[in-house]
């Protein structure tokens, strides 16, 4: 039962990153950069997460609105810092 649910997950994970790319781009939102979605390795620091807007900790959610697609070492060189409205277009 494992592997079936962890296919189902890499599988559920991949169709949402290529719905955001399809939303936002292939680029990086955080450094403009170009995403690889042929990268797997979730400890490479150019592997593609999902950046919340506002952090899951400080309330904000899974939803597509709340989320975009970063680098894992963009992603955690941001931190836990919400983005502002006028700083959102600043970093694209």
């Amino acid at each position: 039962m494992g592997k079936v649910r962890g296919h189902w997950q890499k599988k559920w994970r991949w169709q949402r990153v290529t719905k955001l790319m399809a939303r936002d781009g292939t680029d990086c939102t955080i450094c403009g950069s170009s995403l690889d979605r042929h990268l797997r390795k979730p400890n490479h620091p150019q592997y593609i997460t999902f950046d919340h807007i506002i952090p899951r900790s400080s309330g904000g959610t899974d939803d597509f609105i709340n989320i975009r697609l970063a680098h894992r070492r963009c992603n955690e060189e941001r931190g836990n810092d919400p983005i502002l409205p006028d700083e959102e277009g600043a970093l694209k």
